[in-house]
């Protein structure tokens, strides 16, 4: 099957070189065909035909190149107004999969609804699976864009995300990581107009031999925009993550304030966790912060709980669903959280 290079999740300056992390080589099948997506709208969505241009995802535009390549146009939606329920997006995966997708929705001025991803696949599927989702957000909307993963240990997956907010507009990301090989995901948030926000949490378990890597970038244009961004994980037996995260303050944006933390628990000696916080700065009146906690947990922590009759083993496995459960709460959907408790606990956690 022919393949194409790609060049994913670059950083948007070009430091750590020598450590090569800049961004990641990756070879994807091409062309591939439209992955099978099942879509539920409630009454304020509706389907449009013209997709949005110059939105970049954290990916990169390398992947857009494999969408041109195999001809993949975007399923588009409109919303106005508010909805009480969600825009859901079911994508699954069986077989060899070399499945693309691509999903814009344009939000318009004052709207108010939440977009739920799920990206679910059999024990066995393989292959390589895509979705790019791009969000334009009117004047004073707000958006909530939920993404869950579970998926195969044999599967490759591109999870690209790209958003353009207006004046006021403010867009939440909640995004969990619970099973897949290789995953590349990445997410661009442009703030351009006055005041808006941007709000991500990101949640992730890896065991085996699995592989993410991740890109997420705040692009600040606007005055007294805001950002945060928070991934939080637990890596077990020879797990690899790769972590960038990006806060860029253009000039124009004064009085922006962004904000950036990792939380990250070892569970083995054998995993690999890679960081890259990183803050641009052409303006001066603004406040960029940064940090992370990587490791394992603190042995005060460790004596406090053993000395209420939990093991050591007990005690980490406690703290480790508890990271993924923070992330979790966030999701007002009640049946996909209960999906995602059951698959913590061992089951599928799919009975649809």
């Amino acid at each position: 099957m022919e393949k194409i290079d790609m060049k994913v999740n670059r950083l948007p300056a070009r430091t750590w070189n020598w450590l090569g992390m800049n961004g990641t080589e990756v070879q994807s099948p091409a062309p591939a065909r439209r992955g099978n997506c099942t879509a539920v709208l409630p009454d304020s969505v509706k389907r449009s035909g013209t997709e949005l241009q110059n939105i970049e995802t954290g990916v990169g535009t390398d992947l857009d190149r494999l969408f041109e390549l195999s001809d993949v146009e975007a399923e588009t939606y409109t919303v106005h107004g508010a909805a009480s329920e969600p825009l859901r997006l079911n994508f699954s995966y069986s077989g060899g999969a070399s499945d693309l997708n691509a999903v814009d929705v344009d939000a318009a001025a004052g709207c108010r609804f939440s977009i739920l991803m799920d990206y679910s696949a059999a024990p066995d599927a393989e292959g390589t699976a895509g979705v790019r989702t791009r969000v334009r957000l009117g004047r004073n909307s707000q958006v909530h864009l939920i993404q869950v993963q579970r998926l195969s240990e044999k599967m490759t997956f591109f999870n690209a995300v790209g958003l353009h907010c207006a004046e006021g507009a403010r867009v939440d990301l909640t995004q969990i990581v619970l099973c897949g090989g290789k995953t590349y995901m990445g997410t661009s948030c442009a703030l351009e107009g006055t005041g808006s926000a941007f709000c991500s949490d990101i949640g992730y378990t890896l065991h085996g031999t699995q592989r993410l890597d991740m890109n997420s970038t705040a692009l600040h244009r606007g005055r007294k925009t805001a950002s945060r961004i928070n991934a939080s994980g637990v890596l077990r037996g020879e797990a690899f993550k790769l972590f960038r995260g990006t806060i860029d303050f253009r000039r124009g944006s004064a009085q922006a304030v962004g904000n950036e933390k990792e939380d990250v628990l070892l569970m083995d000696d054998r995993v690999v966790n890679q960081t890259i916080p990183l803050i641009l700065c052409e303006e001066e009146d603004v406040e960029g912060n940064h940090g992370a906690t990587i490791g394992r947990l603190d042995d005060a922590l460790l004596f406090y709980m053993q000395s209420r009759g939990l093991t050591r083993e007990q005690v980490y496995e406690m703290m480790a669903k508890a990271r993924i459960a923070a992330v979790c709460a966030k999701i007002s959907d009640a049946e996909l959280r209960g999906e995602i408790e059951k698959y913590l606990e061992g089951g599928d956690g799919d009975d649809r």
